[in-house]
């Protein structure tokens, strides 16, 4: 059976050892990949997808993160987080 999970950046559920699933923390400056002059600020993120067994030896998530990231024009934009990266200032 297939299904679907999901978990906000600041859900209770989360702990340390499903912190891997958020590459970006709420707040951190991001670019779009593909066009970089797209820069905003994490808003939200979400994993959608099946957690991995907690006594799992090798952690294998089945799902993906995405984030809400907000612009200066208070315009939210939803990314997969392959399509953003941090701004190293």
């Amino acid at each position: 059976m297939d299904f679907v999970e999901t978990v906000k950046i600041d859900d209770p559920r989360l702990d340390e050892s499903f912190s891997f699933l958020f590459v970006f923390r709420k707040g951190d400056v991001v670019v779009n990949r593909e066009n970089r002059a797209l820069r905003g600020l994490i808003n939200d993120g979400v994993y959608l997808g099946e957690f991995p067994n907690r006594a799992a030896g090798a952690l294998n998530p089945r799902g993906k993160t995405v984030y809400e990231v907000k612009f200066p024009d208070e315009v939210l934009q939803i990314f997969d987080e392959k399509d953003i990266e941090k701004v190293s200032e």
